[in-house]
């Protein structure tokens, strides 16, 4: 796929995602979106602010998908590091930079703009269903320690799922040192080279002469010299 080509077939996944419900289990889409090579620019220039906050007010359930294939897609690349879904993995980050701004536009519910879908998108944890709540609240007084215990240990089985928003930062962290996707790989030598080259060392060693001049500093040579002394040559250890 030549570089307009895949700009084009990126351009009609973003209109497609604006305009028209995408199912979440539709795998040749999302699969498509992200294997298409789209460079940083391309991104940012495709997915308008416009085309973003349409998404986010208009399509939320397309936009919920985005974000967590994306999320999916780099907490899978940092678990199995093959470089060959690198260029994939660079494409869900992106992505979540382009996006991510016009969603947490409307996601602090201390704000004037206070969306409790996408708190809930980006922090909720699906601990509680809606039927489920509105049931407690329908039957607040007949709540018993039998409907107790159940939500006890739901809230216990839930405990392990970390929200969206925790687990990008958690990849995010873990890609900044993924070795040969953002710094270099060194691999420490083998025990074996080592050897060889001690042994190498120590062959060199006993073919070296057997009598050697031991070293002196200038100024004991030239103390030597002037007491009349001649320098001693001493015979080293002999080698069978």
């Amino acid at each position: 796929m030549g570089a307009s080509a895949s700009r084009e077939k990126f351009r009609e996944s973003v209109n497609a995602l604006v305009e028209i419900d995408v199912s979440p289990d539709d795998a040749d889409f999302w699969d498509e979106l992200w294997k298409i090579p789209s460079s940083a620019e391309e991104v940012f220039e495709l997915i308008t602010p416009e085309a973003a906050r349409q998404l986010r007010d208009e399509r939320f359930d397309n936009l919920a998908t985005l974000f967590t294939q994306a999320t999916a897609q780099v907490c899978q690349i940092v678990e199995t590091p093959y470089n060959i879904y690198f260029d994939q993995a660079l494409n869900c980050v992106r992505v979540l930079t382009r996006i991510l701004p016009f969603l947490l536009e409307k996601g602090d519910l201390s704000g004037e703009m206070e969306d409790e879908l996408v708190e809930q998108l980006c922090w909720g944890t699906g601990r509680f269903d809606e039927d489920e709540e509105e049931n407690e609240d329908e039957d607040e007084d007949e709540v018993g320690d039998e409907n107790k215990s159940k939500k006890l240990n739901k809230t216990d089985e839930d405990d392990e799922n970390e929200p969206l928003a925790l687990l990008v930062v958690h990849a995010a962290m873990h890609m900044l040192f993924l070795p040969q996707f953002t710094c270099d790989f060194f691999e420490e030598p083998t025990q074996t080279s080592n050897s060889s080259n001690d042994k190498s060392k120590g062959k060199s060693k006993s073919k070296s002469s057997t009598t050697f001049v031991p070293e002196e500093e200038p100024t004991d040579k030239e103390m030597r010299i002037e007491a009349g002394l001649s320098l001693r040559v001493v015979d080293g250890p002999s080698v069978s």
